[in-house]
């Protein structure tokens, strides 16, 4: 996941699942922090950040199922 010119990733599930949101916006994540796990059929998915970042929108409900690659929510990447 790479940000775009404003510095934004959109997170997506790269399974489709019932999502675990572990996180609230405005939260700043560390690098490796899980934000959000998929827990699909016959995989489990969690998503992290790579770098410290905020998470600016979470587009999806707590318990929700989601098809593979929706987008669950929005992070910006912060100046180190």
């Amino acid at each position: 996941m790479l940000p775009d010119k404003d510095g934004c990733i959109r997170i997506r599930a790269n399974v489709g699942g019932e999502v675990d949101i572990r996180a609230e916006v405005g939260q700043l994540a560390y690098a490796g922090q899980i934000l959000a796990i998929v827990e699909g059929e016959l995989e489990i998915e969690s998503l992290s950040v790579r770098r410290p970042s905020k998470v600016e929108e979470i587009l999806v409900d707590d318990g929700a199922e989601v098809p593979s690659g929706t987008i669950l929510m929005v992070v910006r990447e912060l100046k180190e």
